[in-house]
């Protein structure tokens, strides 16, 4: 399948034009799919892949998030579950709606497109996936971990998640999310009760990284580091955000070590 990537962009460009750049939400979303799509790009040349799989890694990083931005329109949140699943509604509106079509012609690889799309945010894969269907799943989702530590850092947590900072820096910790950190797990998101938990589910998103490029980038960016060094106002917080500090650096030296 041939890729043209600046029509891809340019429509992209167009879809996004409908929305309001200037709100902080919108403007995060557009720049974390150029980032997560340039990133899929990274993976997929670490992984010696033809240059037609590396460009239709780039196309599902340009493709994942697009429901983004009518969730946000429709509910002013980026909360899936007090909104809409975000993965779903991105495939809807590209392999549905048939928007899939203004940005390619070809439809030979819809099918694997549409699925690794609507994976995206699951918490864990299903194992009847092919093996291409599954290397494209954790390309695209070890991007995304990627990018969403950058986006945590460089805005501000208030605006991401409509709460109020005081709520960051004195609410505790939920034992079942504190639990799934120490554990070595991406955090369950039916865990994650208080504004805090959020924070500790993004860290713990570096133990879902699949392919060792992934991890170097991850550490070679430093939001790992800036996020583990946040300072809770509750003391029981800056207890436990010990314990995952503790955890997150063991854990990633062993796994550079073995890069």
């Amino acid at each position: 399948m041939i890729i043209d990537r600046e029509k891809v962009k340019n429509v992209f460009a167009d879809y996004v034009a409908d929305y309001d750049i200037t709100d902080t939400k919108v403007r995060l979303k557009v720049e974390h799919t150029y980032r997560v799509a340039d990133l899929c790009d990274m993976i997929a040349k670490s992984l010696k892949l033809s240059r037609e799989d590396v460009d239709l890694a780039w196309l599902l990083g340009m493709f994942h998030d697009v429901g983004r931005f009518e969730q946000l329109r429709r509910f002013n949140t980026f909360e899936d579950s007090i909104s809409v699943n975000h993965a779903a509604l991105s495939a809807d509106i590209l392999f549905i709606d048939g928007h899939v079509r203004d940005y390619i012609d070809d439809a030979s690889e819809d099918k694997l497109m549409e699925k690794a799309i609507r994976l995206h945010n699951v918490y864990e894969l299903p194992k009847a996936l092919t093996d291409r269907e599954l290397m494209y799943s954790q390309i695209l989702r070890d991007a995304d971990k990627i990018d969403i530590l950058k986006v945590n850092c460089d805005f501000p947590m208030d605006e991401i998640y409509n709460t109020t900072m005081e709520a960051f820096y004195t609410d505790d910790i939920s034992p079942k999310v504190l639990e799934d950190s120490l554990a070595h797990l991406n955090v369950n998101r039916c865990h994650t009760v208080t504004s805090i938990d959020h924070l500790v589910g993004h860290i713990s998103l570096v133990y879902g990284l699949v392919y060792p490029a992934s991890v170097a980038e991850a550490m070679r960016q430093g939001y790992i580091e800036q996020m583990l060094s946040f300072e809770s106002h509750n003391e029981k917080t800056r207890e436990a955000m010990q314990k995952i500090r503790d955890c997150v650096h063991k854990y990633m030296d062993e796994r550079i070590s073995d890069v």
